[in-house]
């Protein structure tokens, strides 16, 4: 019976009522990951002060009356532990313990009790030890193959920076790399020569929703071939060199500029913790499209979480895709 409710409740056919206690600041947060379930039905929501002592007896008797028999309370709400605890199992409702804030930090943890002791653990992600070699490995192979064949290409687009505008052939920027350190990410140029100087004074159309990126559907500093370029990603191919420095892999969370790390939360630095890639899960999940800082960060720890050689390849191949079909290029 129990499995049959279970899949019933994970289509939303079946759903259980619940109720929420939480500070305020945290209830629109609650409501929307317990939604997200799809198998409560939220029939009242009070703060953290309905646990106090003068309070608690009239809240249980009120969540009782609307018939919940499962109720999320935030741990700092909870006054006293194994009072609230005896009394919701008493009253055979289910006491779900949410946790301190909702900022994730990786995605994968483990819940274990030991000795009657509740344990989080959180393990380190595979990008690290013989993990991280094994990647290097992978990514210098790659590389290198990829600069032997697409050689010819790297001198056409050469001829063509040259005869469309004045300037280097290469942009050169200090980008935030592993562990914070920057370095020097090599582009084909496809913006003016003085265009980190003009970029002060477009900072205002940033076409971005929280300002921590820069961007701009139509940039007026982005010359004609530089548009084809982008178009096509063409301009990153001379970051294979940068991959084969071990600066950066061919997957990854991008490198971004100073400009942009310097409007980083304190939660984005994790981001750093891994080599930047010429592609990501970002790239492949719309590129410029995306305009929400956290929905990149999101992607990144995913990416971080979940890592291995099979998804550095199937983003590899989806890159391919996006950038032919031009999605997101700008």
């Amino acid at each position: 019976i129990n499995s049959v409710t279970n899949q019933l409740r994970s289509k939303g056919i079946v759903r259980y009522p619940a109720f929420l206690i939480c500070d305020r600041d945290q209830v629109n947060k609650s409501i929307a990951k317990i939604e997200q379930e799809n198998r409560y039905n939220l029939v009242g929501a009070m703060d953290a002060s309905s646990l106090d002592r003068a309070n608690r007896d009239q809240t249980l008797a009120k969540i009782r009356s609307l018939g919940t028999v499962e109720a999320f309370v935030s741990w700092d709400a909870i006054k006293n532990r194994q009072h609230l605890c005896w009394h919701f199992r008493t009253a055979g409702i289910a006491l779900h313990i949410l946790p301190l804030e909702f900022e994730p930090l990786l995605t994968e943890a483990q819940f274990q009790v030991i000795q009657g002791f509740p344990i989080l653990t959180f393990t380190p992600p595979m990008l690290t030890g013989i993990d991280f070699l094994v990647k290097q490995a992978f990514d210098f192979c790659i590389a290198l193959s990829l600069i032997v064949l697409l050689s010819p290409i790297y001198l056409a687009i050469a001829l063509l920076i040259r005869f469309d505008s004045s300037g280097s052939i290469f942009y050169r920027q200090t980008r935030v790399g592993l562990h914070g350190k920057p370095f020097q990410v090599w582009k084909f140029r496809t913006m003016v020569i003085n265009a980190d100087v003009l970029q002060k004074g477009l900072e205002a159309q940033n076409e971005t929703r929280d300002g921590v990126l820069f961007k701009m559907k139509n940039d007026p500093r982005v010359t004609r071939i530089g548009k084809f370029l982008r178009q096509y990603s063409l301009d990153e191919l001379p970051q294979l060199f940068n991959v084969l420095a071990g600066e950066m892999s061919l997957v990854g969370p991008r490198p971004l500029p100073l400009r942009d790390v310097e409007n980083f939360a304190e939660r984005h630095f994790i981001r750093q913790e891994v080599l930047p890639g010429i592609t990501g899960l970002w790239q492949v999940s719309g590129r410029s499209n995306i305009d929400d800082f956290e929905q990149v960060i999101q992607l990144d720890l995913s990416y971080i979480e979940h890592w291995s050689l099979w998804l550095d390849l199937s983003i590899l191949l989806k890159t391919v895709k996006v950038v032919l079909q031009k999605s997101g290029a700008y």
